[in-house]
């Protein structure tokens, strides 16, 4: 049975000098209070990294994901190892399937991080919004389209560099598209 963290209040505006946001206060067992901060940005890397749309999921994601279970931090590997032709340590599998930096897919991504949040409520923690103060930040998310598809564009090149080592194509900076 997942522990339950009630919201008790939602404070919006200035979380950190020029950082819009909002803290998320939640009561968790034995009274215990904690402060969640939520830079409004991260509605838009959220959106960006899987493909995310609903702004109550997004920010559901975003409440659950300091439960997840937490993997032991690996280091990128050596090059003095490589170099020594060392044999490369095998990798766990992730039962919910390939994290963010792993994922071939913004679509796989996605589908392993609902299924690592599901888990988070089902068997760790779920938190609740007793008096129904979230839809506030549902309809003033400050999600702004142009932005989230830069974001998922620089999400797409840092997936290929770490899968493929590099791009098909050198990048330029003119992002104009020819006219006919």
């Amino acid at each position: 049975m997942p522990d339950e963290y009630k919201i008790v209040d939602v404070l919006a505006g200035e979380i950190s000098p020029g950082v819009e946001g909002w803290l998320i206060i939640t009561q968790r067992p034995g009274n215990v209070r904690y402060q969640h901060a939520i830079p409004q940005v991260a509605f838009e890397w959220r959106a960006a990294e899987y493909g995310l749309t609903d702004p109550a999921e997004i920010l559901d994601v975003i409440l659950h994901e300091p439960y997840q279970e937490a993997d032991v931090p690996t280091l990128p590997p050596s090059v003095k190892a490589r170099s020594l032709k060392a044999p490369a340590a095998a990798k766990a599998q992730d039962r919910h399937g390939p994290t963010l930096q792993q994922a071939t897919s913004t679509p796989a991504a996605r589908d392993a991080h609902r299924s690592r949040i599901a888990s988070v409520k089902t068997d760790r923690v779920r938190v609740t919004d007793p008096d129904r103060l979230l839809p506030h930040i549902h309809l003033n998310h400050g999600m702004d389209p142009d932005r989230v598809r830069a974001k998922r564009e620089a999400v797409d090149i840092h997936r290929w560099n770490r899968l493929y080592g590099g791009l098909p194509v050198s990048m330029t900076n003119d992002l104009e598209v020819p006219r006919a």
